[in-house]
């Protein structure tokens, strides 16, 4: 009587372990590919109180895990002078939003949920303002054909010189 080798014995086993394997790839291959990127739009009214003479603001959105957290990226949205009240009014931004197959939520990496002030006043050190998009994007406030205006009003005190991003809610 001959025997078998254990891996001849087991090769089921082996068939259905590489079939499971190569389907769950293509599972996460799908959950993580966008069915589709939509575009909302956010109109950002940006105020600083005290805030010196000359202060340039700079923008930036995108995803959080592209955020290094210092310095600034160079590829910001758009740039404006504040107003001798403190004030301006940014341009339209459209914020990218990358939707999942099946439950429809959105893709971190894919979608821009973090969006970035940067306040810099002559002979000063820059100072930020995180905003982060996710819980609107989340409740459907951020969501495509819709406009989101928003009004931020801070002190020139209350802005933190480090450009850390906020945690994640």
């Amino acid at each position: 009587m001959e025997t078998r080798s254990i891996h001849y014995r087991r090769r089921w086993f082996y068939v259905l372990w590489v079939a499971l394997l190569v389907l769950s790839s293509g599972v996460w291959f799908l959950w993580e590919r966008p069915l589709r990127l939509e575009w909302a739009s956010l109109q950002l009214q940006f105020r600083v109180r005290n805030a010196p003479a000359g202060t340039r603001v700079q923008v930036w959105a995108g995803p959080r895990s592209r955020w290094q957290g210092q310095g600034w990226p160079g590829d910001g949205l758009a740039e404006a002078v504040l107003q001798a009240d403190g004030s301006a009014t940014l341009p339209l931004f459209h914020i990218q939003i990358a939707r999942r197959r099946w439950v429809k939520d959105y893709i971190p990496r894919s979608t821009w949920d973090l969006m970035m002030l940067k306040c810099t006043a002559p002979g000063a050190p820059p100072r930020y303002f995180a905003l982060p998009l996710s819980e609107d994007i989340r409740k459907g406030v951020l969501r495509p054909r819709w406009r989101l205006t928003t009004t931020v009003s801070i002190a020139w005190d209350g802005l933190p010189t480090d450009a850390k991003a906020p945690p994640m809610p």
